[in-house]
């Protein structure tokens, strides 16, 4: 009993204690608070502190996104013309080659003695050609004076032709040997990059049998799909010969192609038509393989709002923007009055603002705006809702903000100029990287 009845009179000392220091606070007896917070300071709370930027507008059409994959220009599995034991392997995945550099030689010393044999015979067979060519000579003066039959000479120009006959067999297999020799160095038929070698030192590699991938990505290839009711303007474009701008996702920069053909044939489940786009690619940075996304506008040009992605607020579902507003400043703020009425409690640091009467920002207003998201655009997005182009939009602090609440504009944020939309579909521009 006397410990519980020691603690309620300590609960009751430190209540009446508490009632007698925040009194003035609670009542609102202490007069109007300092720094743009409640009367009396206290436990008020001044304006928030935000930074906005400006919602732009521009004319732009519909924008529209189709993704697709990128494959080379030219893409060859290089094979070899004739068979033999792999002797020399000259290049490996990744190098880059010339049009007619040696990527692989194959063993030829037994070709090289079939040809030794093939250039002995035809030596032995022009010289039994001299010797039966100078027989048929002698057997034609003999002929003319009578002094052999005709069957004799007939005889000698069989011979002749039959000795002629397999000069030119002899001959023939010799070049048939050459040839094998000089395909025996596979050479790469464009310039390129290896992208994958199938032969090892050592084996035997069958006649047609795969060497090397090559493939050329000084210029590559992006084929996406689309849809039907855009192939008429695809086409167009391919026509007119527009830039169309493509972004990859593994490269920073954004790249410019032109329509190289648009697919009569339609896919029958998505009723969409593969587009090809050509892409210029001197430095080689695209890759075969690469998810790349094309970019075109479609329709005609309408009013388009962009605000900076900072200035979206999601809660339950829907999409936000808080715009500033001009507030009036709260009766008697600022005034000499009630500078010196307040010049005590500025000096002991109530009210948390800066003392009445200085020069401070202006105290402004936020207005809760529902909007709809559209594309986007680096940092910017496109809204359609109550906001346009000219109206200063929270970026900064917008996390805690209510409609009505009353903010302290301290800055413009620094963002990066807005893009318009219309110059993802530039006129005029060269195609390659921007």
């Amino acid at each position: 009993m006397i410990y519980a009845l020691y603690g309620a009179v300590t609960c009751l000392v430190l209540v009446g204690a508490a009632a007698f220091l925040f009194w003035p606070a609670l009542s609102g007896d202490a007069g109007p608070g300092a720094g743009g917070g409640p009367p009396g300071g206290g436990f008020g709370f001044g304006p928030a502190p935000v930074e906005v930027a400006v919602a732009v507008e521009t004319m732009a059409a519909e924008p529209v996104r189709l993704v697709g994959a990128v494959a080379p220009v030219r893409q060859a599995v290089v094979a070899g013309e004739v068979e033999g034991r792999v002797s020399e392997l000259l290049v490996d995945e990744g190098d880059r080659v010339n049009a007619g550099d040696v990527l692989l030689r194959l063993d030829t010393t037994i070709t090289e003695l079939d040809l030794d044999a093939a250039r002995a015979n035809r030596a032995e067979a022009q010289a039994r050609l001299v010797r039966i060519e100078s027989e048929v000579r002698r057997i034609s003066d003999l002929r003319e004076r009578g002094a052999v039959s005709e069957r004799e000479y007939e005889q000698a120009i069989a011979d002749r032709d039959a000795q002629a006959q397999t000069m030119a067999r002899i001959e023939s297999e010799a070049a048939r040997l050459e040839e094998l020799i000089d395909r025996a160095e596979i050479t790469a038929p464009f310039a390129g990059e290896i992208s994958a070698v199938h032969a090892e030192l050592g084996e035997w590699n069958a006649r047609g049998g795969d060497v090397v991938t090559l493939v050329d990505l000084s210029e590559v290839e992006v084929t996406v799909n689309a849809p039907e009711r855009y192939v008429g303007q695809v086409e167009q474009a391919r026509l007119d010969g527009v830039d169309v701008p493509i972004e990859f996702e593994a490269l920073p920069d954004r790249y410019y192609g032109k329509v190289k053909a648009v697919i009569p044939q339609a896919n029958p489940q998505a009723r969409t038509f593969p587009v090809v786009v050509q892409v210029a690619n001197p430095e080689g940075v695209i890759r075969g393989g690469m998810s790349a996304r094309v970019l075109a506008q479609v329709g005609d040009p309408v009013p388009t709002v962009l605000v900076p992605k900072d200035a979206l607020v999601l809660r339950s579902g829907r999409t936000f923007v808080f715009r500033a507003v001009p507030m009036q400043a709260p009766p008697g703020a600022g005034g000499p009055s009630d500078a010196a009425a307040t010049a005590d409690d500025s000096e002991s640091g109530a009210g948390g603002g800066p003392p009445a009467g200085s020069e401070g920002p202006p105290l402004s207003g936020v207005e809760e705006i529902e909007v709809e998201v559209g594309n986007g655009y680096g940092a910017w997005q496109v809204v359609r809702g109550g906001i346009q182009g000219g109206d200063q939009v929270v970026v900064r602090g917008n996390e805690s903000l209510r409609a009505g609440m009353p903010v302290v504009i301290v800055g413009v944020a620094d963002i990066e100029p807005p893009p318009t939309p219309a110059a993802d579909l530039p006129t005029g521009r060269r195609s390659g990287r921007q």
